[in-house]
């Protein structure tokens, strides 16, 4: 049984989304959480996304869902067009609270902003070097000689993470899915010619091979998204680093002929973002001793999953949850936070690869008739369904909670 007299303190390894979150639902529980974060303090962060019905419960917890709608565009169903233009399927999401289309910097201010009231520390710019379990305790050092010790320590940092590399080895290194993710917000005040429904979608065009995708991401802001195969490291290397005007004509070409208002969202681009996509299928284990993965050292998956961050939110409130029961020996709360994640998490990974592969294979006039006049129509309401399901949120919270 674990000590219930005195205060735990928790060691949080990351500061961007999954950190904050399990940090504020830890001081709930009367822990103590510090969190440690490797890069500086800095608002110039990824692009825009989507927080799914699930994660804007999570945030309806932390108290933050009602200002990230304000600031966000609310969307609540997915449409798919041909590169003709002709609508060919239409998914319903569902959900009394809809997803949030909003920038990823400003839900990491929000996220500061929820930390600060609750007085939790983040300490900026300390790397993780080496992790030690003794006696109870954990002791994380950093590479500027700096060290934090707690009762536990939460590795949420990411794709690229650490402590999931002290963890296992093995698994140091995430799959490279050999893929970019590609995207940029257009001109404030610019609006494409679309119909008004789409204002509140996120809408998917799909042509002969490739996809692209657009959304309103707040009040008067655009934005669009694709993601880019490459033929070896060099591709991957020039992409990244090319010019924007270069990498603006290399995707016009690649989308030319291609319905409006694609090649309008390209050439109104003003800030862009490219991200290599990895993730993390599985691992052997989430836990070791006191140490617990969360969110993307957990199980990263390619943004075509679209629930990266829901997920992540979710797993940082189930956690809290279980940590809070303080009679249950801390190892024990662990390995049931991942008995009840481990499947969930682990099929949304696998979705958004095989969403990703499905945009490398060509098809010919058939295929894509009947794509678009057999498939879509037949598909797209599963598909609603299915993301309905998803967004219904993990039952598992509603079972801690209760």
């Amino acid at each position: 049984m674990e000590n219930t007299s005195a205060r735990q303190r928790a060691i949080i390894i990351g500061g961007g989304i999954a950190g904050p979150a399990i940090a504020v639902f830890l001081a709930r529980a009367g822990i103590e959480p510090v969190i440690v974060e490797a890069h500086s303090l800095h608002d110039n962060v990824g692009g825009g996304f989507q927080i799914a019905p699930n994660g804007m419960r999570v945030l309806t917890e932390l108290g933050v869902a009602d200002e990230l709608e304000r600031a966000g565009q609310p969307s609540r169903d997915f449409r798919f067009k041909n590169h003709h233009g002709k609508v060919i399927g239409f998914a319903p999401t569902g959900g009394a609270r809809p997803g949030v289309n909003v920038s990823r910097a400003h839900l990491h201010r929000l996220m500061r902003a929820t930390i600060d009231r609750h007085g939790i520390a983040i300490r900026y710019g300390k790397r993780l070097r080496d992790l030690s379990v003794e006696a109870g305790r954990v002791v994380a050092r950093f590479d500027d000689g700096s060290s934090e010790s707690g009762d536990f320590l939460v590795g949420a940092d990411g794709v690229h993470s650490r402590v999931r590399a002290w963890m296992h080895p093995e698994h140091a290194k995430p799959r490279d899915t050999r893929m970019i993710s590609l995207g940029a917000f257009c001109d404030p005040g610019f609006t494409p010619e679309v119909p008004l429904e789409e204002h509140t979608s996120l809408t998917f065009i799909v042509g002969p091979k490739h996809q692209f995708g657009y959304s309103k991401i707040a009040g008067n802001q655009w934005g669009w998204w694709c993601h880019m195969p490459f033929a070896d490291d060099a591709e991957r290397a020039q992409i990244l680093s090319m010019p924007d005007l270069d990498l603006a004509r290399r995707i016009q070409e690649r989308y030319r002929g291609w319905c409006a208002p694609t090649g309008e969202l390209i050439a109104r681009s003003q800030a862009w973002v490219r991200t290599p996509i990895h993730d993390v299928p599985t691992l052997p284990r989430w836990r070791r001793e006191r140490v617990v993965l969360i969110g993307d050292a957990a199980h990263a998956m390619s943004p075509a999953g679209g629930q990266g961050a829901s997920l992540a939110l979710e797993d940082a409130m189930l956690l809290g949850q279980l940590v809070a029961q303080r009679a249950r020996p801390l190892e024990q709360s662990f390995a049931r936070f991942e008995a009840l994640r481990r499947s969930r998490a682990e099929a949304m990974v696998a979705r958004g690869y095989e969403n990703d592969q499905r945009t490398l294979k060509e098809l010919g006039a058939f295929g894509m008739w009947m794509r678009d006049t057999v498939l879509m129509p037949l598909f797209a309401p599963m598909i609603g369904k299915a993301l309905t399901k998803v967004y219904a949120g993990d039952p598992a919270l509603a079972s801690q909670a209760a």
